[in-house]
């Protein structure tokens, strides 16, 4: 059976959703920028750093991908399109010599009234210009009053829409292989698309052959903001928060996200104010970049960003060097080694908003009050003022005045695959290289040095088997099992990778970064 008889619609008629709505009155570029910022969140889209020729999908093609875009980007052009290929595609569904994978984009609303705008605004002044310059992706060819975003779709009506408009995408390459890959709402797009696939094959069932790759995805598990809230709604917004994404369907997936993107990695006890802030921040300055990041070309378990998998899912978290709460000193100019000096200091309190220990794939919606150790807590402030203390003296040419011990405990950095031991995670193993069987004396003693050299950190190895994966593709039916195969032993076994250790908050930093069973409902996302 193509999978044009495996789509069927669920929900309400997206007809009446379309763009093709009557627009009386027009109007030059007038963007009200008082809205809330946590739906502001929902409004960027990520840059292209690749510009090549992409090739339609063909029939002699054994694969073929599906291309989404994001807010304000509703058709993705060559260089977007090359760059997820190259950095993220290719390296997760490895082809045979003379075999291709070829790409369609898919046309998308990607709209999210009224603040459409105010993206394009941000991003013109502070985004990347191959993305949001003037004759961008950003700004398609459309007149002023239409791209002010005073008269799109709300969040919930583009969403819907956008999964209507995957789905007939779907549905036109029948008995094919298909990757669909979405960024920020386009990721929100394809969740949906998956739930309801998901819905029509459960585990076990003869699925049609359909994977996810997901980047910047707000339905992320654990940091999602539309998991961390899930349940809210925004009535004048019309805006969403439809839980987490499913971890149980035969739909082979990945994850890919960065530290401190606040679309992604929203702290977990929002009464960390500093933690909040950063996050928001962390859209303009880590969400609007998440193509900056690419996984290994060869085995994608190469990447430091590997955590696991769980379910049908394998999760990547790139870790990040900078505070976004700084990148407004740093877009004016302010020399990193000015900022070094207080930016530990600030990472402890940041990342005391987060629980590093728990995994990604685990549905964390938001606390109230972390449990903390005071004497953890002190010990990683004093090393922190102690590193800026050394900082200052380096910035001034003078001998460190201090040497600061490694903090009592280690704090954990990104979405963790801890030792599984409850119910839910009972069968997952981790599985580290020789590499990283360091004591862990010898890892808390790898405190950052005053100069700030880049950190090294230690090479977290899965068990995917991306090659593996892709001859098995066919094979649908164990969703919902968190388990993954050996490629050196050929036989089944579970796995998730733990996530690296450093001594404190503080002493994670480094320059260039380059190295992230649940349900979200049928209503908006971003």
């Amino acid at each position: 059976m193509g999978n044009a008889k495996h789509i069927s619609r669920v929900g309400a008629p997206t007809a009446a959703l379309r763009v093709g709505n009557v627009r009386a009155v027009a109007t030059r570029l007038t963007v009200s920028i008082g809205a809330a910022a946590v739906v502001v969140m929902a409004t960027v889209v990520p840059a292209t750093t690749a510009s090549a020729s992409t090739l339609g999908c063909k029939p002699t093609d054994v694969t073929c991908a599906l291309i989404l875009g994001g807010t304000g980007g509703p058709t993705p052009d060559d260089a977007y399109i090359a760059t997820v290929r190259n950095q993220f595609i290719a390296p997760t569904h490895p082809t045979q010599p003379g075999q291709e994978i070829g790409y369609d984009a898919v046309t998308t609303p990607e709209e999210l009234w009224p603040l459409t705008g105010v993206a394009r605004l941000l991003g013109l002044a502070l985004g990347p210009p191959e993305l949001f310059g003037l004759g961008g992706i950003a700004w398609p060819d459309e007149p002023l009053w239409k791209l002010s975003g005073l008269f799109d779709l709300t969040a919930d009506q583009s969403v819907q829409a956008g999964a209507a408009d995957l789905e007939d995408a779907i549905a036109e390459h029948a008995n094919e292989h298909l990757v669909i890959s979405g960024y920020s709402q386009g990721a929100g797009v394809a969740n949906v698309v998956k739930q309801r696939l998901a819905a029509q094959y459960p585990a076990g069932t003869d699925a049609p052959d359909i994977d996810f790759v997901l980047i910047g995805d707000p339905n992320l598990p654990n940091g999602g903001i539309a998991s961390r809230f899930a349940g809210l709604y925004i009535p004048i917004l019309d805006f969403s928060f439809n839980g987490p994404a499913r971890t149980d369907t035969p739909f082979d997936t990945v994850e890919i996200t960065r530290q401190y993107d606040g679309f992604t990695d929203f702290p977990l006890y929002p009464l960390n104010l500093v933690a909040d802030l950063n996050a928001v921040l962390g859209v303009v300055y880590v969400h609007m970049y998440m193509l900056d990041v690419r996984l290994p070309a060869d085995d994608p378990r190469e990447s430091p960003a590997y955590r696991g998998k769980y379910g049908d899912t394998s999760y990547y978290f790139f870790d990040n060097p900078d505070l976004p709460l700084f990148g407004p000193l740093r877009t004016l100019g302010v020399p990193e080694k000015l900022i070094d000096v207080v930016e530990p200091f600030f990472k402890v309190i940041v990342e005391l908003g987060y629980d590093r220990t728990i995994p990604a794939w685990e549905p964390t919606p938001a606390r109230l009050i972390p449990t903390l150790n005071p004497g953890t807590v002190a010990t990683d402030l004093v090393n922190a003022i102690g590193e800026g203390i050394n900082n200052a003296a380096a910035l001034i040419g003078s001998p460190a005045p201090l040497s600061t011990p490694a903090a009592v405990t280690a704090a954990t950095v990104g979405p963790a695959a801890p030792a599984a031991s409850e119910a839910g995670r009972s069968d997952v193993s981790p599985q580290v290289t020789p590499a990283d069987t360091r004591t862990e004396t010898e890892q808390l003693t790898s405190a950052k040095p005053s100069v700030r050299p880049a950190t090294p950190r230690p090479v977290v190895r899965g068990s995917l088997e991306v090659r593996e994966q892709l001859r098995d593709l066919p094979h649908r039916g164990n969703g919902g099992h968190p388990t993954t195969r050996t490629g050196a032993a050929g036989h089944g076994a579970a796995t998730a990778a733990p996530s690296p250790v450093a001594s404190s908050p503080a002493a994670s930093k480094g320059r260039n970064s380059s190295d992230g069973h649940s349900s979200g409902g049928d209503a908006g996302d971003s």
